[in-house]
């Protein structure tokens, strides 16, 4: 791949995507090769069968590969909330005079803040929520302020090394990856999806997926509070569908569900016809609507544990912003989930023409992620940022 490309890898729970871009114009992207293959999964943070993730990865990162007509030597690997533990912390340490504050001093801050490691985990990302300054300014950037101490509230992200690390260092090793480095999606779709004077006041952030859900609680450029499990919009099908007693086959409810509208009134005779190949299904539109809101409601309850775990005073004020592609392709399901919860449930996707969809949002956050990180890291960025101070 040129200098100004990276390829992402992102980890769904019923698909795995490979995307190779660059950054355009007005921090748009150019896409230079992107498939998706489906596989089995994951549920509690293990993978129903690691050989069908490697053929899904490996077939994702051939045809992307083909697409740009170039080879991925270095990937960029999200985790899912899931796989990835979060940890803050808030540390300080002291100046022995007044001074400009360093890049190298927020190295010794992050590094001193984490004293130890949980067991069958490893550091894969690390942000500061703020840091405060010793006349008690709070900032996100404090390089090159005057001051004789730093406090950081710090969010360690810490990944499951034997069922997640392991697996795709072995995986990506054996396909001929020679660099590959892992995000934490939440901080991803956190930074990309959520403005930052909407991140500085705190936000809920609900990535729900087909199979796994990640509740995050997002302040500045960290996150204080992380929460995740298995249930998805696959568990809302998979609840409308019940033991099959209807006759009708599951992918054909799943294509059924896409079609209704749960705020739309409807008359009481009213059905839903699905033709797949020579078969006709009909479904009555009462009942299938009051099924999914049923398979929600075990949703939301599991969205208000979280809300209660979370232990922070203010989110019960805080709108949800809901992402991913479990549930928000169910029309009136945001309206459902906000009378429900008695809370605002606002949609958050990336703001791109065509690509403006909720289920794009975490692959679209890796890339910007990556993107950054690659262009920081650069020898021409760290050069001029020395030269500048």
């Amino acid at each position: 791949m040129n200098r100004r490309s990276v390829a992402v890898l992102d980890i769904g729970s019923s698909a795995v995507t490979v995307l190779i871009g660059e950054r355009g114009v007005n921090n748009t992207f150019v896409f230079k090769g992107v498939h998706t293959e489906k596989y089995d999964g994951f549920a509690d943070a293990r993978f129903f069968d690691a050989k069908d993730v490697q053929r899904a990865v490996f077939k994702a990162l051939a045809e992307a590969e083909r697409g740009c007509n170039d080879r991925i030597t270095e990937l960029y690997v999200g985790v899912p909330g899931e796989f990835c533990k979060v940890v803050t912390r808030r540390y300080s340490i002291s100046f022995q005079n007044k001074r400009k504050v360093a890049a190298y001093d927020l190295s010794t801050l992050y590094e001193q803040g984490l004293k130890e490691i949980p067991a069958g985990y490893s550091l894969v990302r690390q942000a500061a929520v703020y840091y405060v300054t010793s006349d008690n300014r709070r900032t996100i950037d404090p390089v090159g302020m005057i001051s004789d101490s730093l406090e950081g509230y710090l969010s360690y992200f810490l990944a499951d090394e034997k069922n997640f690390l392991e697996v795709f260092r072995n995986m990506l090793t054996e396909y001929g990856v020679r660099k590959i480095r892992f995000l934490p999606i939440s901080l991803a779709e956190a930074l990309y999806l959520i403005p930052s004077e909407k991140r500085d006041e705190g936000a809920i952030l609900l990535d729900i997926g087909y199979m796994s859900m990640t509740f995050s609680v997002v302040c500045g450029n960290g996150i204080v509070y992380q929460s995740a499990c298995s249930a998805g919009g696959g568990h809302v099908a998979a609840y409308v569908y019940g033991e099959g007693e209807d006759g009708v086959p599951f992918h054909v409810l799943e294509a059924m569900m896409a079609k209704v509208n749960l705020s739309s009134r409807d008359a009481g005779d009213s059905y839903i016809e699905y033709i797949d190949k020579e078969h006709t299904y009909s479904f009555s539109v009462q009942e299938l609507k009051a099924r999914i809101k049923e398979g929600l409601d075990l949703i939301c309850e599991v969205i208000s544990k979280c809300l209660e775990l979370c232990r922070d005073r203010t989110a019960e004020y805080k709108p949800i912003l809901l992402t991913g592609d479990g549930i928000t392709g169910i029309r009136g399901a945001r309206e459902h989930l906000s009378g429900r919860l008695n809370k605002i449930v606002e949609i958050v996707s990336p703001s791109l023409p065509y690509y403006n969809k909720a289920a794009q949002s975490s692959l679209l956050s890796l890339l910007d992620m990556a993107l950054r990180d690659k262009r920081e890291n650069s020898f021409f960025h760290k050069f001029f940022k020395t030269i500048g101070g």
